[in-house]
């Protein structure tokens, strides 16, 4: 027999026979890990200056509540918020990703180069 309608359109999507998403790939987990180092960086740099969250956002144009959840690395800026913060600080957003990436050490102790 022949499904037809509903039927086959469940039998045919591959969401009805794949099991859960594994867990976090190598590359999530790098992903993870700059966030969260340039999350540090940022908070840093406003730490560093003696600046509020408020101070932040009058001179970058970005929202305290879009600054709090990149410090706290719940989200990641996009280019252009990114840019903002960084120019509100005089800094690159090269030098910026740079040290991030220099301060980012893998769980198992592996050396990553700009190579990778």
């Amino acid at each position: 027999m022949i499904s037809t309608g509903r039927d086959a359109l469940k039998a045919d999507s591959p969401s009805s026979s794949t099991p859960e998403q594994p867990g976090l790939q190598p590359a999530d987990e790098r992903a993870e890990c700059i966030q969260a180092a340039l999350a540090r960086a940022l908070l840093g740099l406003r730490t560093k200056r003696g600046w509020s969250v408020y101070d932040l956002e009058e001179r970058s144009g970005v929202s305290r509540s879009t600054l709090s959840r990149i410090e706290r690395a719940v989200t990641s800026p996009t280019v252009t918020v990114l840019a903002r913060v960084c120019w509100a600080y005089g800094h690159s957003v090269a030098s910026l990703v740079a040290e991030a990436e220099g301060n980012y050490r893998p769980p198992d102790g592996t050396v990553i180069s700009g190579a990778d």
